[in-house]
């Protein structure tokens, strides 16, 4: 049967109906749909850098932990074509902590984590819509809850030796891609009859079944890749994770004149 013959699927969003929405994330192969109706994001559609999901960020869960995986790239992203922000993100709020450095990131991520909220501290380097190198973020379930944890967690940073004033924090609401598409996070509607859909189809909605890595194993490999971006991108801090050594030997120069007075003459002052 077409997922637009379902009459729980009839409401309208982006122009089509739910259903008619679902049906061309099946066609075009975003969404597998099993033999028992089950709904799955195809695997090569699965990546997010939300609290859940597959992601570049190291995460932990805490006491609110939003299905992100299913909020943001099943329905947003397919069921509701970019169109319309989930009802179940509505309350979500963040607190955004950016670091210039892998140093200050890790250190951050210590102190976010030992919150008992969920978190997620990674790279953003690789993220063109994103103009800090590294950051943090924390999930609150209502802009009250966001806002009593920020005066505690800014004294935090402010007293942390490795971060201090200077590092930039904000409260922020849902995803950023929301925002992206959707406009201000304060003009976002709200249909009410979209809350029996997506609990519907949260009831149909299969999780990746792929084997995880151990979490200690799975974290490890992410500070790696956070050790190589560090590198890329000139980040000197990234030796305080290997033990002061370069990920790379040095290459042999030839240049007639030291090294360390080309390199001062590269760099600004």
């Amino acid at each position: 049967m077409s997922e637009q013959d379902d009459p729980r699927l009839a409401i309208v969003v982006a122009g089509r109906s739910v259903g008619a929405n679902l049906d061309r994330a099946i066609m075009a192969g975003a969404v597998v749909r099993n033999g028992d109706g089950g709904l799955a994001l195809a695997k090569d559609d699965e990546s997010t850098d939300t609290i859940s999901g597959n992601s570049k960020f190291i995460k932990k869960y805490g006491k609110y932990h939003p299905p992100c995986s299913f909020l943001n790239n099943f329905l947003f992203k397919r069921v509701y074509a970019r169109s319309a922000v989930p009802i179940g993100c509505r309350n979500c709020y963040k607190i955004k902590v950016s670091s210039s450095s892998l140093r200050q990131l890790m250190k951050m991520k210590d102190i976010a984590e030992a919150s008992g909220n969920s978190t997620k501290s990674g790279e953003e380097v690789s993220n063109p819509s994103n103009s800090e190198p590294y950051n943090t973020y924390l999930y609150f379930d209502g802009l009250d809850a966001a806002r009593r944890a920020y005066a505690g967690l800014r004294e935090s940073v402010d007293q942390e030796q490795v971060l201090g004033a200077g590092v930039a924090m904000t409260i922020k609401r849902g995803c950023s891609n929301y925002e992206r598409d959707c406009g201000p996070s304060d003009q976002y509607s709200f249909d009410p009859k979209l809350e029996d859909v997506e609990a519907y189809l949260h009831s149909r909605f299969v999780e990746s079944d792929s084997p995880s890595l151990e979490p200690q194993i799975d974290d490890a490999a992410r500070v790696l890749q956070l050790i190589r971006v560090a590198f890329r991108i000139g980040d000197e801090t990234y030796k305080d994770f290997t033990a002061g050594k370069p990920l790379y030997p040095p290459l042999v120069s030839y240049s007639p004149e030291p090294e360390d007075s080309a390199a001062s003459r590269r760099r600004p002052a």
